[in-house]
C-alpha cells in the first residue's frame, strides 16, 4: 500500500452527502475542543460573533453514510491554539486564520458515534480496530503549499484567482477551495479545514492531499512513492507521515488526545 492508496481508502469512507445538502448543512461542519477545554459541536462551533469559530486545540469532523454505523473521520490538532474566522471582504467573504495546524489524523469514527459531527466525548476518538493515518508537522506542509500561491505561510491571505507557480502551475488557488463562489480570499490553512469538511473542489483532489504531494515532491518524493522512500525524503524535515493498521497501535482506545497528553507528560518528565 502507498500513501496515495491509504488516502483513497479514507476518502471512500468519508461521506460528504450530509454537509453538502441544501448547499451546506452547518450541523455537519464538525466539532471543536476549544482552548479552554470546552466542547462545541455543529452550528455551535460558531461563537455568535459573525462567522467566528471558537479558538480551538482540536477540530474534528466525520462523514457517516445514512444507516451506516461508521464512516471516515478527520482530526486536526493545534498545540498552541488556532483561530478561524470568516469576514466580509471587498466583494465577497474572506477566511482568516492564525496559529498552526500541527497534526492531521485520518481514520474511522468510533462505533458509538455516528452523528453529523463528533460528540462531546468522542471528538478526539477513532475506532481503535481500524486504520489511522497520522501526519505530524502538518503546519510545515501547509506553509510550504501556501508559498506556491505567493503567500508567506499558511495564514497569509490568498485571493482565489491567484495563479499557482512552480509545482502549482496550471491551477488557481480557488481550485482547491470548497464552495469558492462565496469567497474572494482565504488562507491555505482555512482551505484545508473547509475542504476536509465538504470534501469537494474544482481540482478534484483533497486540499490536504494536494499539499502533502507537493511538499513530498519538493523533497524528491510524492504520495505514490513507497513508504520507505517517503520516510527517507522526510528525514530531518520536522514532518512525519505514519500509517497504523489499527488506531489502537497509535493511541490507547483510539483516543488521540490521550496519546498527545502522554507525549507531553513524557517530555515534561524528561526535562
Amino acid at each position: 500500500m502507498s500513501l496515495q492508496s491509504n488516502i483513497n481508502t479514507w476518502k471512500g469512507l468519508y461521506d460528504n452527502t450530509g454537509i453538502n445538502a441544501g448547499g451546506g448543512d452547518p450541523a455537519y461542519i464538525g466539532s471543536v475542543i476549544d482552548v479552554n477545554g470546552l466542547y462545541h459541536g455543529g452550528i455551535d462551533i460558531y461563537t455568535g460573533n459573525g462567522n467566528e469559530i471558537y479558538d480551538f486545540n482540536y477540530y474534528g469532523g466525520q462523514g457517516v453514510k445514512l444507516n451506516d454505523p461508521s464512516g471516515g473521520k478527520y482530526l486536526l490538532e493545534s498545540t498552541g491554539g488556532f483561530q478561524w474566522d470568516t469576514v466580509f471582504g471587498t466583494t465577497a467573504l474572506a477566511m482568516q486564520t492564525s496559529g498552526s495546524l500541527n497534526s492531521l489524523y485520518l481514520g474511522t469514527t468510533p462505533l458509538d458515534d455516528a452523528g453529523a459531527s463528533p460528540g462531546q466525548y468522542t471528538v478526539t476518538t477513532f475506532n481503535g480496530g481500524e486504520p489511522l493515518l497520522v501526519v505530524e508537522g502538518f503546519n510545515i506542509v501547509s506553509d510550504y503549499a501556501a508559498t506556491l500561491f505567493g503567500a508567506t505561510d499558511g495564514n497569509d491571505s490568498i485571493l482565489l484567482n491567484q495563479a499557482g507557480s512552480g509545482a502549482a502551475t496550471g491551477i488557481d488557488f480557488g481550485d482547491l477551495m470548497a464552495k469558492p463562489g462565496y469567497y474572494e480570499s482565504a488562507t491555505f490553512n482555512s482551505a484545508v479545514l473547509y475542504n476536509l469538511a465538504f470534501e469537494e473542489n474544482a481540482a478534484g483532489v483533497s486540499t490536504f492531499e494536494w499539499a502533502l504531494d507537493k511538499y513530498l515532491e519538493s523533497k524528491g518524493s510524492d504520495i505514490t512513492d513507497s513508504w520507505a522512500s517517503i520516510d527517507t525524503a522526510l528525514s530531518g524535515t520536522g514532518v512525519s507521515i505514519d500509517y497504523y493498521d489499527f488506531a489502537e497501535d497509535y493511541a490507547v482506545g483510539g483516543v488521540v488526545a490521550s496519546a498527545a497528553a502522554e507525549v507531553e507528560s513524557d517530555l515534561l518528565l524528561a526535562a
